[in-house]
């Protein structure tokens, strides 16, 4: 892969530190709003099966999704299990189209398409239809969350990105929250226009989607060189802050040497082994928390507004957590505790029988599931140099994870509802393989934010890239340095 970037010089006036916070601040104006907005509508849009299928079930005239499309049994289980293998599927090449056609185009096709797909889901009548809009959903949706991932990474530095990653993230809360709001609007909406209560869930959270797709045709910057929102100078140092190792527009789209180091490296599959342990407590919990208040006794309306307090919980811990790892530049620790805190809240589901009130703090301490997941995802990021490196490396732990969207309803198997005891359990075993891998990921990168060649000294100036760099790929030699150190395109 081939670098122009010269050496910057970090004492020039015209970069100093107030000018770079100046620069991250327009940058996060312009962006973050849109990519938080894109992502809730996406999560919303994707997990509304849940409070679909819940919808207007206190009601006694066939009008509920699970009557008229007769999903019984196992049944549920399918319909959220098939979206996941051709989302799958299509995430790993999904990053380099990202890069062929740029952000702005990519997500711009994803946003306009799920919203059309989740529109079209309120006219099934039959449970096949059903399974057919779920595939469709899944191969429009199929790419934005790893896209987001890596067009975050052309934008900001490694030991940036953890809060911003969990403030998009945070949005998965307040999907959450929202999707029980419009839940519950919709509960009253039931035989209004001749539609059930959940024909008007999918119509009225598909078209903010397709509309908001207009809207980053327009608004959304592709790469920091061509932003028209900043003027010359922004656009020259917004590119050349992010240093050597970071993607950039002028990198090539496809580079075989890079994918190859990154995917034989050991840190790939234990990062994603670890994005797979954490998922599957994610999609339980986005799938099925709906159905776990509903075991507390709760019905209708209730049982949807009581998914909202969990949800804005789970929003403050994220952020809180991921910005302070960012203010701290240190990264494990702050996965690790927010892993423990998630096996607090399954371990109370699993072992409070009768308690509402214990359950329900179960049900806010998993809430926060994606605290764990933002420094992460932030740590594996600055761990690879280059734009094939990055995509691959954000596509593989993405698609990998979301194996867990196959077997967590599996898991979740109707026949233990609405308690799911064994399935609880089996998540907290899996909470622990996730702090087993944590650790090992610790011992062998370190605990630092960033990336930095092993002479680099803040003391002695302008870092010369072009000299060597360690090779960490049998691990870390020094593990107390403060930044991740990387190779390009390994891990």
């Amino acid at each position: 892969m081939e670098h122009s970037d010269q050496i910057i010089d970090q004492n020039a006036p015209e970069i100093d530190d107030k000018f770079e916070k100046r620069l991250v601040r327009k940058i996060d104006r312009r962006i973050m709003p849109l990519i938080c907005l894109a992502y809730l509508l996406n999560y919303i849009d994707r997990t509304n099966l849940g409070n679909a299928r819940t919808l207007n079930n206190d009601a006694k005239d066939g009008s509920t999704m699970n009557e008229i499309l007769s999903i019984t049994g196992s049944r549920y289980t399918l319909v959220v299990a098939i979206f996941f293998v051709p989302y799958i599927l299509f995430e790993f090449p999904s990053n380099f189209l990202l890069k062929w056609i740029g952000p702005r185009m990519m997500l711009t096709r994803i946003t306009v398409l799920w919203g059309v797909v989740t529109m079209c889901t309120a006219a099934c009548s039959t449970f096949g239809g059903l399974v057919a809009c779920r595939i469709c959903l899944a191969i429009s949706e199929a790419g934005f969350f790893p896209g987001i991932i890596m067009y975050l990474c052309f934008w900001y530095k490694p030991e940036e990105r953890g809060s911003r990653i969990a403030l998009f993230l945070g949005f998965v809360s307040v999907s959450g929250a929202i999707g029980g709001l419009i839940a519950t609007a919709c509960s009253y909406l039931n035989h209004k226009g001749n539609l059930h209560g959940w024909q008007w869930l999918y119509i009225l959270e598909g078209i903010p989607a397709v509309l908001f797709g207009v809207v980053l045709f327009f608004l959304l910057p592709d790469f920091p060189e061509t932003a028209k929102f900043l003027n010359d100078q922004e656009r020259e140092f917004a590119a050349r802050r992010l240093g050597q190792y970071a993607p950039k527009m002028s990198d090539k789209h496809f580079v075989w040497s890079e994918i190859w180091a990154t995917i034989r490296a050991i840190d790939f599959w234990l990062f994603a082994l670890t994005y797979y342990f954490i998922n599957h407590c994610l999609n339980a919990f986005s799938y099925f928390a709906p159905s776990l208040i509903a075991g507390f006794g709760f019905k209708g309306a209730a049982a949807q507004a009581l998914i909202i307090p969990p949800n804005c919980f789970g929003f403050i811990v994220i952020v809180g957590n991921s910005w302070l790892s960012d203010k701290r530049g240190r990264r494990p620790e702050h996965v690790l505790g927010g892993l423990l805190v998630i096996a607090v809240g399954f371990i109370l589901l699993a072992t409070v029988k009768t308690s509402v009130g214990g359950r329900y703090v179960g049900i806010l301490l998993i809430a926060c599931t994606n605290s764990a997941v933002a420094p992460l995802l932030a740590m594996r990021t600055s761990t690879v140099s280059g734009a094939s490196a990055t995509a691959v490396a954000s596509a593989g732990i993405a698609a990998f994870a979301n194996i867990s969207g196959i077997t967590a309803p599996f898991i979740y198997a109707s026949k233990t509802a609405p308690h799911y005891i064994p399935a609880l359990w089996v998540s907290v075993g899996f909470i622990f393989g996730a702090c087993a891998c944590v650790s090992i990921l610790w011992y062998r990168l370190g605990s630092g934010a960033g990336y930095t060649p092993k002479d680099a000294n803040p003391s002695t100036g302008p870092v010369d890239y072009a000299g060597d760099i360690e090779d960490f790929s049998n691990g870390r030699k020094n593990k107390d340095a403060e930044l991740t150190q990387v190779s390009v395109g390994q891990v």
